[in-house]
């Protein structure tokens, strides 16, 4: 799965080898790492693009997909199987499993559907107010995780993790450094690739590993517009306890429209002094 120089590295990384029947294969690649395994937003985003060619379906966009990470992913071979599990008149629902040395590594459902003609049309959402991207300048890959440097990061809503915040609130704009067209996989690492905004107010370094996600979509995909566009994404934790913390992160595109949302539970290690 190598790219060229004009192909999106999120695109290649995420649409992996069919083998038939519902069956497809990944290489895990290094660059993609986030710690201990591979970033989930990239196992989300193939996940939930094999779902999208097993379904074959246009028509029936995704509308909820969520993802329970089972165990880390490491570099190297990984088997994915996608089932549809029904397909009624308008809505199918299909599960999908991501598997490394035959093992369970990721557990993931989602939910497919067409449009349907309804009177009510609303919406009471609205992004908060930052600078505009070109105000805000880049992040510096030496901050980010492994995986980062696939993305261009402008940080401008609330605090920088460790920092001991008194509110737990992290994003900013981003957007892949190839130009990309937003589809619903691209939505879902977009929305990942920001830290749990728990971690604004941790007072010192420490792990964390999402244990679940779930994403909803709002808007068309794959978006109109240009494939350089930023996206500017928002994240704010309202819970923390017992080693765990909620996380709502919101997807916005730079006319303020909400195009996705993803809600996640993360657990999250005592901090580690020093650091």
């Amino acid at each position: 799965m190598s790219a060229t120089p004009t192909e999106s590295p999120f695109v290649t990384a995420t649409t992996w080898s069919p083998l038939g029947e519902g069956r497809y294969r990944g290489d895990i690649l290094p660059a993609w790492f986030q710690g201990r395994g591979a970033y989930g937003g990239m196992l989300g985003g193939a996940l939930l693009r094999s779902m999208m060619r097993e379904l074959n379906d246009p028509a029936r966009a995704p509308r909820s997909f969520t993802v329970h990470f089972c165990a880390p992913v490491a570099a190297g071979e990984a088997l994915l199987s996608v089932r549809i599990e029904r397909a009624g008149r308008q809505v199918s629902h299909l599960s999908a499993r991501l598997e490394q040395g035959g093992q369970l590594a990721c557990f993931a459902s989602a939910t497919f559907a067409t449009s349907r003609e309804t009177p009510l049309v609303y919406t009471d959402a609205h992004p908060p107010q930052v600078p505009p991207p070109a105000e805000v300048p880049p992040t510096p890959s030496e901050v980010l995780p492994t995986f980062g440097a696939h993305f261009e990061y402008r940080w401008c809503v609330g605090a920088v993790p460790y920092t001991g915040a008194s509110e737990a609130r992290v994003g900013g704009w981003i957007r892949p450094h190839v130009p990309t067209p937003l589809d619903a996989p691209l939505v879902v690492g977009l929305l990942d690739a920001f830290p749990p905004a728990s971690f604004a107010r941790v007072d010192g370094f420490c792990n964390g590993a999402t244990m679940d996600y779930t994403a909803h979509f709002y808007a068309p995909l794959p978006l109109e517009g240009r494939p350089d566009a930023h996206y500017l994404r928002t994240g704010h934790s309202r819970h923390a306890a017992n080693g765990y913390a909620d996380d709502l992160a919101e997807l916005w595109s730079e006319d303020g429209r909400l195009l996705a949302q993803l809600r996640q539970v993360a657990a999250v290690f005592p901090p580690t002094p020093g650091r």
